[in-house]
């Protein structure tokens, strides 16, 4: 073959697909009638899918293999699922809206769908465009108990304004209701309790409005609290209670404070307004009985039996005029004392009248019961009916004053020094309360030489009181003031010619001095007729238990010590 004689690529490419062409034919015809046959024996007639093609031929043809079904033996799942609560209540989800917040997309958190919260939008639009809902309003979407369908929708308008949705399939209703600012009668709806301790700088207004209490209805309650109990002053530490309504707006269904330990007051809304009652605890009269033997103050060894010093301070207030407490007390004296606790609902609320007391003094019994007829005719009296009361106290210092502020510490000593100038001296510290001996007028306030700073009371039957040597004067002390025996009237000093603090105290009856320490007690006028007979057989009782130890109180008492 010469250079110009070239082979010819297409004649080949024609050649090789005829062969191949050739090659297909003949298999097709060398196989196609059994594959025809195998496909039409496995198909039943009209057991075709939607291509025309039969079923089983697919699987075949797909490798497709399917598990087969037993039925569960032994287990019943439908008893693990609860059955629905026909009785169950709707479930409510309450938000608060905060910036930035929409309607869609909250309902969209919720897990309602896009087309369902673009419904509501649309229907409710007419009556209130929730695309423009507000901050701090409360919105309220109440489904089904079982969770799964919107069944309701609650928008706080303003206070007295709500939007109420309701939602049956693809029905949607939506209606804008009037509410009324206070509470009406009846009210059938949902109430949250909050029980709150009033804090320093409290007021009503503060505590209501932080509950989401609108201004009408406060002013409302302030109104006709006024005409029963002053509120103004509400105490830090006292109890407050408040109920609300749990849907907006929020509207006062009962306000309760605790004024005291027995007295409670309540504001109930009623006809548009608010009702405010003050309400009174029964209170539960318990007696018990309390007994000690002194080995240093009173005070002291009864504090240490655990006995209150209320009771403590009562019994040296009853024989204040028979015993003087700074000088007469004896190591052995011996006390016995029945009392009153009072209870409210079963809970200890404080210590009330001492009933009945016996102090033996150096040997020497006193006895006192409390006794009141009814007739006007009250006090403490001893065996016979005479009244302990008397003219005179034994002593013008304030035991009660003194003791009560040494309750972690020992008293300081009282001395009492008999005077050549028929006085009695006082030695205490400065500041002690000195109190008027008896009922009368105060005739002379001032510096009187060595006396000092000094007051002169004047009394009944001529006698007249002296208190010398006073680091100062109780407030409103002057002269021509009158005095009530026991009233504080100055505090113990060092002024004048004194070389210590102490009390320079004198007494002058009928013109003359006369020793202090030898004053005749004065009695008022005993019981007498049917006074007296009503009171020995009431002080039976009274004096029997005192000899009772079954009354005996052991707990330490000042630890739960509360005063009403």
């Amino acid at each position: 073959m010469n250079i110009d004689q070239r082979a010819n690529p297409w004649k080949w490419s024609t050649f090789i697909l005829a062969v191949l062409l050739a090659s297909c034919v003949f298999w097709y015809l060398s196989t196609g009638d059994n594959v025809r046959g195998s496909a039409g024996a496995a198909s039943e007639p009209g057991e075709r899918n939607m291509a025309g093609q039969d079923e089983s031929a697919l699987s075949a043809q797909d490798d497709v293999v399917l598990p087969e079904h037993d039925v569960e033996k032994g287990q019943d799942y439908s008893a693990l699922v609860p059955a629905p609560d026909a009785s169950a209540e709707p479930i409510r989800k309450i938000s608060t809206i905060d910036r930035g917040d929409s309607f869609y997309a909250i309902l969209m958190q919720n897990g309602v769908s896009a087309r369902q919260a673009y419904d509501i939008l649309n229907e409710t639009k007419p009556v209130f465009d929730l695309s423009k809902i507000v901050p701090g309003r409360e919105l309220v979407l109440i489904f089904s108990p079982d969770n799964q369908d919107l069944i309701g929708i609650e928008y706080s308008i303003s206070d007295i304004s709500r939007l109420d949705v309701s939602i049956n399939g693809e029905s949607i209703d939506a209606r804008k209701q009037e509410i009324s600012r206070v509470l009406p009668s009846g009210y059938s709806g949902r109430i949250k309790q909050t029980d709150y301790i009033v804090e320093k700088g409290d007021n009503l207004y503060t505590v209501l409005r932080s509950n989401g209490v609108c201004d009408y209805q406060i002013g409302l309650v302030i109104k006709s609290v006024n005409k029963v109990y002053n509120l103004s002053g509400i105490i830090p530490g006292n109890a407050m209670s408040i109920w609300v309504t749990e849907e907006e707006p929020a509207r006062l269904a009962r306000l309760t404070y605790e004024i005291d330990y027995l007295n409670l007051f309540e504001v109930v809304p009623e006809n548009g307004a608010y009702k405010a009652t003050k309400q009174t605890f029964d209170v539960d009269v318990r007696h018990e009985r309390a007994e000690g033997t002194i080995n240093s103050s009173l005070y002291e060894s009864a504090i240490q039996a655990g006995l209150s010093p209320e009771v403590v301070m009562a019994l040296s207030d009853i024989f204040a005029w028979d015993i003087n407490f700074f000088t007469d007390i004896r190591q052995g004296d011996h006390y016995t004392v029945i009392y009153e606790r009072y209870y409210v609902k079963d809970t200890f609320r404080g210590y009330g009248r001492v009933v009945a007391a016996r102090f033996v003094n150096q040997g020497s019994p006193h006895v006192a019961v409390y006794f009141d007829d009814g007739d006007g005719v009250k006090g403490y009296y001893d065996e016979e009916g005479k009244p302990i009361r008397k003219l005179f106290l034994k002593a013008p210092l304030n035991y009660r004053r003194i003791s009560s502020g040494f309750s972690h510490r020992r008293i300081h000593p009282i001395y009492q020094v008999a005077r050549p100038h028929l006085g009695v001296d006082y030695a205490a510290p400065t500041g002690t309360p000195v109190v008027a001996l008896g009922n009368g007028t105060v005739t002379f306030k001032g510096t009187s030489g060595g006396f000092g700073k000094s007051i002169q009371i004047t009394h009944q039957a001529g006698y007249v009181t002296y208190y010398g040597h006073l680091s100062g004067y109780a407030k409103g002390i002057s002269k021509g003031t009158r005095v009530s025996q026991g009233e504080v009237i100055g505090y113990v000093g060092s002024t004048g010619v004194s070389t210590g603090p102490h009390l320079d105290f004198r007494v002058r009856h009928n013109g003359k001095f006369i020793n202090p320490l030898k004053l005749k007690p004065v009695n008022g006028p005993p019981l007498k007729g049917k006074s007296l007979a009503r009171y020995k057989e009431f002080s039976t009782k009274r004096l029997a238990m005192l000899d009772d130890p079954s009354l005996n109180h052991t707990a330490k008492m000042d630890i739960e010590d509360v005063s009403l």
